[in-house]
């Protein structure tokens, strides 16, 4: 057993890193990289995509009706990031993960073809169905690939994935927004292709795979002959998300996903229809370049995220981030008065911080929950936050039609949600690290359990 720097301890492994475990990140950090593409491409186009379907140049409708095409994008999320959370635990993790991209790919491309803002919504949501259940099932299978160390520095490199589809998505439109937002979303299909690459080199972890061959034992004895431990194993997985051992495991886990959720899409939605606002034209390169700034910082953040791991914690990474998120949001849209070098400053700090949550939550939530329910725990803890963000985007969209059409003071008030994360992160406690470790079976006996750091 080796000591990790943050305080945990897992197992010694070999520093020789498997060819396996490369195509599982390189097929992660591309599924990633491509929900960014397909999930930014609205917050980008919003006001010009919003002005023509519903043929009004108003700040307060684009608004309202613009928050409703986020709650949808959110609801999918959650509905696919539980649902395919819980097919990852049945029929494996990469099958699970093709299908999530075939779906958010399509439906990306269909939102091109919207005669209304009803069908946008509609395809948005079947687009977030796909997107949150990539983001869990690849945050998984990387999570359960990397052993150590190295899982968390995976993972950062992992969640910057994000952030450099986001700046695709915004170079695309730098250089392409001239021929109408539509075609942005054309090119949102070119992630089904990525399925290819997942199909031949991509398999299902090792862990997930003993697991697997276990289940079908105990699925073949009679169940007067199982205890009480192998009963539940082949019980249905989400409920056992409630039960007494992962009850306060998963309340925690849902308030901090809320909490960078709701203020990612509530709060950093508005910066582009803000640049707008503030112009008084299209924006189309304005719009582009602090998306582009934004995410540079969000790379950082997220990159740098297994660092501050190893040197402050868990929990206090988590505090700093959610506290940094909020200042520097509120101070973005209180201070700047028009575009130019001072709003491109808080846009790579305002990315930064609030990327970083993101990458602490796929460090955390794998750790938490055992193998066989590990899929549906991460998928529901992660995605509980989209149902929260949902109406955190309806009520935002309201407060831009409070204050007069006006992004900015909605932007500020939304921005306070992220205190909610730094008193949740003050409950954050030592917890058995269960990946690595099939807790549930025969062998488990022999393993020690290993405790997270504060």
């Amino acid at each position: 057993m080796q000591a990790t720097a943050a305080g945990a301890v897992e197992p010694s492994r070999s520093r020789q890193i498997p060819t396996s475990q490369w195509h599982v990140l390189i097929a992660a950090w591309l599924g990633n990289a491509f929900d960014g593409l397909d999930a930014s491409i609205f917050t980008i186009v919003l006001y010009p995509a919003m002005s023509e379907l519903l043929k009004t140049t108003s700040h307060s409708l684009v608004g309202v009706y613009g928050s409703v095409i986020l709650a949808a994008l959110m609801l999918g999320y959650f509905v696919g990031g539980v649902g395919f959370g819980m097919l990852a635990d049945r029929i494996g993790r990469t099958k699970a993960m093709m299908l999530t991209i075939l779906l958010y790919a399509l439906c990306t491309g269909l939102c091109a073809l919207s005669h209304n803002w009803i069908e946008l919504a509609f395809y948005r949501f079947l687009v977030g169905c796909g997107i949150g259940g990539e983001v869990v099932v690849a945050g998984v299978t990387l999570a359960e690939s990397w052993p150590g160390q190295s899982r968390l520095k995976a993972m950062g490199f992992y969640c910057a994935a994000f952030s450099f589809g986001y700046i695709l998505a915004a170079t695309l439109n730098l250089f392409f927004g001239y021929l109408g937002w539509r075609w942005l979303f054309v090119a949102g299909v070119l992630p089904a292709f990525l399925t290819l690459y997942i199909r031949f080199k991509v398999k299902d972890p090792a862990e997930f795979e003993i697991l697997k061959q276990y289940k079908a034992r105990l699925r073949a004895k009679p169940k007067s002959e199982l205890t009480s431990d192998q009963t539940a194993i082949i019980r249905p997985t989400l409920p056992q998300v409630f039960s007494p051992k992962n009850r306060y495991r998963t309340f925690l886990a849902v308030c901090l996903g809320s909490t960078a959720i709701v203020g990612y899409w509530a709060v950093l939605s508005w910066i582009s229809p803000w640049i707008n606002q503030m112009t008084g034209t299209n924006a189309i390169a304005e719009r582009s370049w602090a998306a582009i700034v934004m995410n540079i910082g969000g790379i950082l953040g997220a990159m740098s995220t297994w660092l501050a791991v190893d040197r402050l914690g868990r929990a206090m990474s988590f505090r700093v981030a959610f506290l940094g998120a909020c200042l520097c949001n509120v101070s973005m849209f209180l201070t700047v008065q028009h575009f130019g070098p001072q709003l491109l400053v808080w846009c790579f700090l305002v990315g930064m911080f609030s990327h970083i949550p993101f990458a602490l939550l796929l460090i955390y939530l794998p750790e938490l929950f055992d193998a066989e329910i590990r899929g549906t725990a991460v998928g529901f803890s992660y995605n509980a936050g989209r149902l929260i963000g949902a109406a955190a985007a309806l009520a935002s969209g309201q407060l831009v039609a409070l204050f007069g059409g006006s992004y900015a003071m909605a932007g500020a008030c939304c921005a306070l949600l992220y205190l909610g994360g730094v008193l949740a992160s003050l409950f954050l406690k030592p917890q058995p690290i269960t990946l690595g470790q099939i807790a549930s079976l025969e062998q488990s006996s022999e393993q020690e359990p290993v405790q997270l750091a504060k």
